[in-house]
C-alpha cells in the first residue's frame, strides 16, 4: 500500500481537531488583517451586484455559505459564485460569527461609502450606518451612460438621457448624507446634468461646516461648444455659502463644469490648497482675474495646479499690467512692486494646461514663477504654440521675483519686464523645462526647430508621454539618434511630415510646416550628432506602431542611452513579434487603454484617466505627502504621470481627473 500523504500542515485541508488557529488570533489583530486586506479594493468601482443580502443580515451569525448537508449541489455553486465576486469587506463578514462581529464592529471597513446606479442604495445606507463616526469618502455618481439618445442624427450629436428629471434622486441623495458632514473627509460628486449639481450644491449650502473634509470634486459632465455662456442662466447665481464657509482642513478641489460664488465671501474654504482643478467652465462664471490670484495667493503650498478651458475670466487686455495682484490698485497711480511681480509658487511640482489660447498662456504664464516644476501636461490644439513652446524653452520661464521699482520706471508696466537667468544678465540659462522630469504632450502644433530647441532643454527629462495621432511627426522623430531614423538616410534633411500620414488630426488649422519658416520645406535632423533627452527612460505613446517602437528602442540603446519602459496603447499596430521583441529588450513592457480623448473625443474620460487613468482609470489614489516630490518613480512604477494625486494622512483615496 502507498505511503499515505500528509496533510496535517495543509491550510485548506481543516485540522482532525476540528481547531482552527485563526480564531485564537485577538479582534484587535483580525481588524488590523481585515483593514489590510480591505484597503487594495476599498475604492474601486464595485461590480453590478443587483442584490445586496447583506442588508438585514447583521442579527445573524452564519455564514453565507450554508452549511446544511440537504443543500442541493447546484445551490451551493451559485453561493461559492457568489462568494467570489463579493467585495473584501463583505466577504470576511460572511465566513463565521465571530469574523462577522469583527468585520461588522470596524467602522473603516465601511466608511468608502458610494452611491451609484438608480435606487435603492441599501448597500450605501448599511455602510453609513456601520462606518459609526469614521471618517467618511462619499462617492455620488449619477452620471447616465447607459440610456442615450440621438438629439441630432444627421449631426451624430448623442446625448444622455436624464434619468432624473424632477430632481428627486440626487435630492434623495443628499438628504442621507448631509447628515454625516461633520464626518466627510472626501465628497466626489458626479452628474450629467448640471441641474443636478446645482440640486447638491444647494444641499451642501444648506449643510453645517465640514470640519473634516480634506478632498472636494464636483464633476459636471455634459457634451456643449457652448463655452461663452453659461447654459443655465437662471442657475448661475448661487445665493448660498457651502459649508456655510467653514471646511478648514480642505486641500484638495477640483471643479469640472461647477462654478462657485469665487469671491473670498462666497469661498472662504478655497485657500491653503495643495490641489487645485479647474475645468470646463463657460467665461461668464469664471474667477475674475482678482479672485483666481486670491486663490493662488492664499495657498502658497499649493502643488498641482489643472487649469482646462477655464480662469482667469476676460482676456488678458482686461488684466493688470503684470503680476498676480488679489485686488485693484488703492488708487490708479498707486504701485505695489510685490503685486507687479511674478507670483512664487514655491512648491508647485505639476501642472496641467489644456484648451487654452497662446495668446491667454503667455500672458498668464509669465506671472507665475515655478521654480520646482517638475511635471508638465500640455493638451493644446487648433493653433500655432510655437511662440509658447519657444518661451517655455527659454530662461525668461523661470522669472524671479522683480525688485522694488519707482513709478518712474519705465519697466514697471511691462507684463515682460522679469527678472531671471539669462534674462537682464542674470546668471544662467535655465528654462523651466529644465527642471521636468515628466512630461505630457496630448495635442500641441509647433514647428520643428521649436521641438527641437524644447528637447534640448529637457535634459533631465525621464519620462515622455506623446499622442502622435495628434502631434506632428517631428515630436517622435527628434527621439532618434541623427543619422539612425531609418525612415531619414544620413544627409538628408528631415522631412516636414513623415511618410506615413497621421490617422487623426486634431491641430486643424494650427498645423505648421517642418522648420516654421512657412515654406514647408522642413528642418534639419539632430544636429552636432547630440542625442536629445539623454536620461529619458520611460516612454508612453499612442499612434506609434511596434516597428517604429523598435526602431526607437535599438536606436537609442545603440548610443547608451537606452529605453527602460515602454508603454504603449493597445489599440496601435502592434504585432505579436514586435510586442516579444519588445518585451526582451526593454525591462518593462506593457499595453494599456487609451482614453475617450485619444478615442477622437473631447469628451472627458474618467482620467480620474486613466485617472481616470481618466484618464481613464477611475481609481482614488493615496500617496505618501513627499512622493509628488519624484514623479520619475511614479512613471517607473507605470503609473500615469498625469494623474492629480491627493493626499489622505492615513485613511482614503479618492480618484483624480485629469483633463486628457
Amino acid at each position: 500500500m502507498a505511503d499515505e500523504i500528509d496533510l496535517s500542515s495543509n491550510p485548506f485541508v481543516p485540522p482532525a481537531s476540528g481547531r482552527c488557529a485563526i480564531n485564537e488570533l485577538p479582534s484587535e489583530l483580525l481588524i488590523h488583517i481585515f483593514t489590510l486586506g480591505w484597503t487594495p479594493e476599498r475604492d474601486q468601482e464595485p461590480q453590478d451586484e443587483p442584490d445586496f443580502d447583506d442588508v438585514d443580515s447583521d442579527g445573524g451569525t452564519c455564514s453565507s455559505v450554508s452549511s446544511d448537508e440537504s443543500e442541493s449541489v447546484l445551490q451551493r455553486k451559485e453561493d461559492e459564485h457568489k462568494q467570489r465576486h463579493l467585495p473584501f469587506n463583505v466577504l470576511v463578514s460572511h465566513i463565521c460569527a465571530r469574523w462577522r462581529d469583527v468585520a461588522v464592529g470596524n467602522p473603516l471597513l465601511w466608511s468608502h461609502v458610494r452611491f451609484d446606479g438608480p435606487p435603492p442604495y441599501d448597500r450605501a445606507v448599511t455602510y453609513l450606518e456601520r462606518a459609526k463616526s469614521a471618517p467618511l469618502a462619499i462617492t455620488v455618481d449619477r452620471t447616465d451612460d447607459s440610456d442615450i439618445e440621438t438629439v441630432d442624427s444627421e449631426a451624430g450629436i448623442y446625448r444622455p438621457r436624464d434619468s432624473d428629471p424632477d430632481l428627486s434622486i440626487i435630492a434623495g441623495i443628499m438628504d442621507l448624507i448631509v447628515p454625516y458632514v461633520q464626518q466627510w473627509q472626501a465628497l466626489q460628486i458626479m452628474v450629467s446634468f448640471y441641474p443636478h449639481m446645482h440640486r447638491a450644491l444647494e444641499a451642501l449650502g444648506a449643510a453645517g461646516p465640514a470640519p473634516l473634509l480634506e478632498v472636494l470634486q464636483l464633476y459636471h459632465y455634459e457634451d456643449t461648444d457652448e463655452h461663452v455662456r453659461f447654459k443655465h442662466p437662471e442657475l448661475r447665481e448661487q445665493p448660498f455659502r457651502l459649508f456655510q464657509g467653514a471646511a478648514p482642513r480642505l486641500t484638495q478641489v477640483a471643479l469640472w463644469g461647477v462654478h462657485l460664488p469665487w469671491d473670498k465671501d462666497g469661498c472662504p474654504f478655497l485657500s491653503g490648497l495643495t490641489d487645485l482643478e479647474l475645468a470646463y467652465h463657460a467665461r461668464d462664471v469664471r474667477p475674475s482675474f482678482y479672485d483666481f490670484a486670491r486663490i493662488l495667493r492664499a495657498s502658497p503650498g499649493l502643488r498641482t495646479l489643472t487649469l482646462c478651458l477655464s480662469c482667469p475670466a476676460d482676456t488678458p487686455a482686461d488684466w493688470p499690467a503684470s503680476g498676480l495682484p488679489a485686488a485693484p490698485p488703492a488708487a490708479e497711480d498707486a504701485y505695489d512692486s510685490a503685486a507687479a511681480a511674478p507670483l512664487v509658487l514655491p512648491r508647485l511640482t505639476d501642472l496641467v494646461l489644456a484648451y487654452l489660447e497662446p495668446a491667454y498662456l503667455l500672458a498668464l504664464l509669465p506671472r507665475l514663477a515655478l521654480p520646482a516644476l517638475a511635471s508638465l501636461a500640455l493638451d493644446l490644439e487648433q493653433d500655432d504654440y510655437s511662440a509658447l513652446l519657444a518661451y517655455l524653452a527659454s530662461p525668461r520661464s523661470l522669472p524671479l521675483p522683480q525688485p522694488s521699482l519707482s513709478l518712474s520706471s519705465s519697466s514697471s508696466s511691462s507684463p515682460s519686464a522679469l527678472r531671471g537667468p539669462g534674462v537682464a544678465g542674470a546668471p544662467g540659462t535655465r528654462s523651466l523645462l529644465a527642471g521636468l522630469t515628466s512630461l505630457k504632450v496630448a495635442s500641441l502644433p509647433a514647428s520643428e526647430h521649436v521641438v527641437r530647441d524644447a528637447y534640448r532643454q529637457l535634459g533631465a527629462l525621464a519620462a515622455l508621454n506623446l499622442n502622435a495621432d495628434y502631434l506632428d511627426s517631428w515630436w517622435v522623430d527628434l527621439l532618434f539618434p541623427p543619422s539612425t531614423d531609418p525612415a531619414r538616410p544620413s544627409g538628408f534633411p528631415v522631412p516636414a511630415f513623415r511618410p506615413r500620414p497621421r490617422s487623426k488630426s486634431r491641430a486643424g488649422d494650427g498645423a505648421v510646416d517642418g522648420d516654421g519658416d512657412g515654406n514647408g520645406n522642413g528642418g534639419e535632423g539632430a544636429a552636432g550628432g547630440e542625442l536629445l533627452l539623454p536620461r529619458l527612460e520611460t516612454l508612453t505613446t499612442t499612434g506609434v506602431d511596434g516597428q517604429r517602437m523598435r526602431e526607437l528602442v535599438e536606436a537609442r540603446a545603440a548610443r547608451g542611452r537606452p529605453l527602460r519602459a515602454v508603454l504603449m496603447n493597445h489599440e496601435d499596430d502592434v504585432t505579436a513579434n514586435d510586442e516579444a521583441w519588445l518585451r526582451k529588450h526593454v525591462d518593462r513592457f506593457e499595453f494599456f487603454e487609451g482614453s475617450d480623448d485619444e478615442d477622437l473625443s473631447d469628451d472627458e474620460d474618467d482620467v480620474f484617466g486613466e485617472v481616470l487613468s481618466d484618464d481613464g482609470d477611475n481609481e482614488w489614489e493615496d500617496e505618501d505627502e513627499d512622493e509628488d516630490e519624484d514623479d520619475d518613480d511614479d512613471d517607473e512604477d507605470g503609473s500615469d504621470e498625469d494623474e492629480e494625486d491627493f493626499e489622505d494622512d492615513d485613511f482614503d483615496e479618492f480618484l483624480v481627473h485629469v483633463p486628457f
